[in-house]
Order: C-alpha cells, then sequence, then structure tokens
C-alpha cells in the first residue's frame, strides 16, 4: 500500500509525511461535513491527565443535563452507549476524529470531549474540527522520540489553542495550569479567553485540603466562587484534574452545585490508581504511569500513606523516547523501596535492551531491593508474593490495557485481573479462572501509546 511505502520512506515528522496527512485531514473533513460545527467541541491535551480530566468534564457536563459524546485513550461515549477503546490511540487517525464527530451529532448529542494528543496536532487529525475551548493539563517530557525537543512539543501543544482562536464560534475559551512553566507561552496566544487552575494558585484553587484513606476533601476558591469537593480520586496531581474540569464547567456556565454532586457521584477510571482487592492486607494500585512526572507522583502520593514497602512494577514502552528511561529509573531509586523492572509494551525493541536503559538510573545491586525479570507475569507474581501487611504494591505504565504487545504480536494481557488471579491464589483456598481477550495478531502495523 502507499501508505506503507511513505511510512519505510519517510520519517514521521518529514514534510512529506506530513502532507500525506494534511491529505487526509481535508479528504476527512469533506467527506464528514465539518459536523464540529454542530456540536460544542472540548479538547484536551498535556503530558499527563488528559483522560482523567475528559471524564471528569463530560461527568460533569452529564450531571448538568447534557447528552455528551467522549474519545479518550481508554473509553468511548455517545450519549449513552459506552464502550472500551482498544486502538491503542489516544487520538483515532485516518478521518477517525471526523467520523466521531459525526456519529456524535446523529446520536444527539451536543457536546463532545475529546482528548488531543501531540501527535495528532502535528499529524493534522483534528484538521477541520472548530473547538469552543480547549484544557491543557500539564507539559512534562515524554515523545521526545517523535518532536526531538520540549520546545518543539509545546509548540505542538500550541497548535491546539492557535485552532480554538480561529474556531468561528461565540466562545473560545482556554484552560491553562498556571503552575506549568509552559502557561506564559499559551498565554501569548491572541484571541483566546483565558482561565487558570491550580492547587496553589491560579483563578481556581485548592484550600483547606484534607486526605483520607479513600477520600479528599478540599475546597475550589476562584472569584467569588467558593465550594467544596468531596472526592475518590486520590492524589494532588487529581486535585488539579478536578480542577481544570471544574474551572471549564464553571466557564461554560455549570452551577458549582451541579460540579459538587457530579463529583460525589465519580468513581476513579479503570486503570487510574485503581485498586484492586482481593481480600490481601496490603494495597495494590494499578496506573497507567509511564512518564517521569507521572511516575514521580503517583511514588509520592503512596510513599505518604503507607506504613510499610512501597513496591512498584514497572517496564518502559518500546519504540518510544529513550532519553526518558534512565531518568525513570532514578525516579524509582529514590522513591521506591523495592522494585521490579520489566517488560510493558516492547513493540519492535529488544525487551532486554529497554530493560538496560531503565536499569542505567537505578543505583542499587539486584537483591538489594532490586529485581529484574524479562516476564511481566512473573514479576508481578514477585511483587504480590512478597509484600506484606501495611506495604503498597503499584504495577505502573499499563493500566487498563487489555493488550501486551511484543514485536507485531498482541498478547492478552491486563494487570487487574492477573494481580486479582495472584492475589486469590496466595489468599485464597479455591481462585476462579479469569477471562482475557483472545489472542490477536496485530494487522494495522504499530501500535501507538499515548498518541
Amino acid at each position: 500500500m502507499l501508505i506503507d511505502i511513505i511510512r519505510k520512506a519517510f520519517s514521521p515528522t518529514n514534510p512529506i509525511r506530513l502532507f500525506w496527512h494534511w491529505i487526509w485531514g481535508v479528504e476527512a473533513k469533506l467527506r464528514y461535513g465539518n459536523p464540529s460545527r454542530k456540536l460544542k467541541v472540548i479538547g484536551i491535551t498535556g503530558t499527563n491527565g488528559k483522560t482523567t480530566t475528559s471524564n471528569l468534564i463530560a461527568r460533569i457536563l452529564e450531571e448538568n443535563g447534557e447528552t455528551v459524546a467522549l474519545a479518550t485513550t481508554i473509553n468511548f461515549q455517545l450519549g449513552k452507549k459506552k464502550w472500551d477503546n482498544l486502538t491503542k490511540m489516544t487520538s483515532l487517525g485516518r478521518g477517525g476524529i471526523q467520523k466521531f464527530l459525526k456519529q456524535a451529532v446523529k446520536a444527539k448529542c451536543n457536546y463532545a470531549v475529546i482528548e488531543v494528543s501531540s501527535h495528532a496536532l502535528v499529524q493534522s487529525r483534528v484538521l477541520g474540527v472548530d473547538f469552543d475551548a480547549a484544557v491543557l493539563t500539564n507539559i512534562t517530557q515524554d515523545h521526545l522520540d517523535f518532536h526531538g525537543s520540549m520546545e518543539e512539543y509545546r509548540r505542538a501543544k500550541e497548535i491546539l489553542f492557535k485552532k480554538l482562536a480561529k474556531n468561528n464560534k461565540p466562545e473560545s475559551i482556554a484552560i491553562l495550569p498556571a503552575e506549568d512553566a509552559a502557561t506564559p507561552y499559551f498565554a501569548k496566544i491572541p484571541d483566546i479567553g483565558i482561565t487558570t487552575f491550580g492547587v496553589s494558585e491560579g483563578d481556581f484553587h485548592a484550600e483547606n485540603l484534607q486526605v483520607r484513606e479513600n477520600t479528599q476533601h478540599f475546597e475550589v476558591v476562584g472569584g467569588e466562587k467558593k465550594f467544596a469537593i468531596e472526592t475518590q480520586l486520590l492524589g494532588n496531581f487529581n486535585v488539579a484534574n478536578i480542577l481544570a474540569a471544574t474551572a471549564l464547567c464553571l466557564d461554560l456556565g455549570v452551577k458549582p452545585s451541579v460540579i459538587t454532586k457530579a463529583f460525589q457521584k465519580i468513581q476513579p477510571l479503570p486503570g487510574r490508581l485503581e485498586a484492586v482487592n482481593a481480600g490481601q492486607p496490603f494495597r495494590v494500585i494499578v496506573d497507567y504511569a509511564h512518564t517521569p512526572d507521572a511516575l514521580e507522583k503517583l511514588l509520592r502520593t503512596f510513599r505518604a500513606v503507607t506504613s510499610g514497602k512501597v513496591w512498584i512494577v514497572f517496564g518502559a514502552t518500546g519504540d518510544r523516547d529513550r532519553r526518558k528511561r534512565p531518568i525513570m529509573g532514578d525516579i524509582l531509586d529514590k522513591l521506591a523501596d523495592e522494585i521490579v523492572i520489566t517488560t510493558d509494551d516492547s513493540f519492535t525493541e529488544d525487551r532486554q535492551q529497554i530493560i538496560d536503559e531503565v536499569l542505567a538510573g537505578v543505583h542499587r545491586k539486584a537483591g538489594e531491593g532490586l529485581t529484574v525479570n524479562i516476564d511481566r507475569k512473573a514479576a508481578v507474581t514477585h511483587a504480590l508474593m512478597q509484600a506484606q501487611a501495611g506495604d503498597t504494591v503499584l504495577l505502573a505504565g499499563k493500566g487498563c490495557e487489555q493488550f501486551q504487545v511484543i514485536g507485531h504480536t498482541k498478547i492478552p494481557w491486563d494487570d487487574r485481573v492477573v494481580a486479582a488471579e495472584i492475589l486469590r491464589r496466595r489468599f485464597a483456598k479455591t481462585p476462579p479462572k479469569a477471562k482475557l481477550h483472545k489472542h490477536r495478531r496485530n494487522r494495522g502495523g504499530k501500535q501507538s501509546k499515548n498518541r
């Protein structure tokens, strides 16, 4: 096929290849009739927190009586119809976003909440989408294999807000993180209405934060508004996600009482700080953290509430930014008591090489709080069989993903299912058999992670 020839001949950011993506974007806009003009479209971008913030916005809008379409890394929604995202892509390609928006119009949705990756912005996947609002969660190191530098990565994110300024719509709401070093660059973009948020600083920020074992309580403060939030979403990073979603919804005219009521109902998302409970006397958490910033926040969150040891099972993703691997190894070394290095999705890279590059940042020897096992199931088994009362075991990197990709083969896998199996085997007499998806062969070329 022509697309395969182009992929082999040109790098992902080669102008010829980007022009090819632009053609796809124009074709999709024409084919589907620019459906975004019939919707209020909200785009969420950033390094971490996009999926959570997108889902929070959707739940608040639903509580406000709106009919919502939602497209994120983990889930899709058209009104009451909901299903998992098994594409391993954050933003759909080849006209997929325009097609989804067309379906949203057909489903009589009035809002569409879309997670927008930096790859999607550079590759014209949202060409012709008129956004009413855009949210930036944060910018930290990721995807430098594609963008080359943090400056280019930031510029890719800026595309969404420049589109917002030219949206041909009555509103252009921009929600920016006050505590992020990148925000001043975004604030220079003309013709957008800016509202900022932050845990400590911003137009909307948190006060009187109280952390309990399974909930957080704080007050949202901004302008003349001050109201309480109680949530099951833990960690300061989730306070930031909540504030981002809240700031946007307030700007859209949603009342504080509706927002408070929504958060009383919102449950933690699949694979985002998701607990696995099988009667064990220690905490087991599955999380998608796969960047330096996300790993550090994950470890610090549970370091503060763990009386015993903090364990982490982690493997870096293949065919992605290699520069962040030793950085993540160093973070594990500084913040975890027991490190278990293993495999994530290796794609076409050698698994042992990926592990070695993570280990370059770890400054301890095997057997001294460090275990290495290339087999992810064996690595998870080791941590869950060794953990004791009061410990926390973090299974990081894959979240709720239901496959592991080795080479071009998709192997059924789910950290949550595997962990539950192991825990039942250790703590129960008759463990039930867990079900995984059938084995599939990937016939669509490389899979994407957080793209």
